[in-house]
């Protein structure tokens, strides 16, 4: 049985839990071999989630400049109020497709999990971005990418989280010295490397606070 029809059946499953609706934006440049792959793949997210998931394709250059878009094909999470929450710079796929289907899920206003937290503490944690260093073989990789989307989203975009393949983006990876995932990124500093849990980045978020 190949790999792909058993991680297209895994998306076809867990998009049956999705019941509201989700727009995601699909910023794209001119590499036509990228964009092709990424769309098919969202393809399968959106034909699974009987048309609740919709892909709106940006190709213009001012407002990929206006995100502060470099790194393509990216997919953003962006609220109501025009503000980026979550960024991937991965293809969402494999080890990593539980995850995402569990962020949009959250995004569409499902129950947060880490929202009282997120909202008690919200005063006391400075904007900050998250960047989670990944291949979409990691297995670990799955529980940090789950609970720091929902830090972001629970924030409404204080924090960012971005989501990034270090295979895809050699040279992100190779800016911070990484050869191995996960790690935990906060505003540029390398802060956790190999499994870290919510309180552990909390705990960084927040400071002496």
């Amino acid at each position: 049985m190949p790999i792909s029809y058993v991680f297209n059946k895994i998306i076809n499953n867990e998009m049956v839990k999705l019941t509201k609706p989700v727009e995601l934006s699909l910023f794209l440049d001119g590499n036509a071999v990228d964009n092709e792959k990424i769309r098919s793949i969202l393809k399968i997210y959106v034909e699974s989630s009987k048309d609740l998931l919709s892909i709106k394709e940006v190709s213009n250059p001012i407002i990929s400049r206006n995100y502060d878009i470099k790194h393509f094909p990216a997919i953003l999470f962006i609220n109501t109020d025009g503000k980026e929450i979550i960024r991937y710079l991965a293809k969402p796929f494999g080890a990593e497709i539980r995850p995402f289907i569990e962020t949009l899920i959250t995004f569409s206003g499902d129950p947060n999990y880490y929202e009282l937290v997120i909202k008690e503490n919200i005063e006391k944690i400075k904007p900050s971005i998250i960047k989670v260093m990944i291949t979409d073989s990691c297995a670990y990789c799955a529980e940090i990418i789950t609970f720091v989307n929902k830090f972001a989203i629970a924030s409404n975009g204080k924090i960012k989280s971005v989501i990034i393949d270090i295979l895809a983006h050699s040279d992100i990876s190779e800016s911070f010295d990484i050869s191995s995932v996960p790690i935990t990124v906060i505003n540029d500093k390398k802060t956790f490397t190999g499994m870290v849990g919510p309180d552990e980045v909390m705990q960084e978020l927040i400071g002496g606070n």
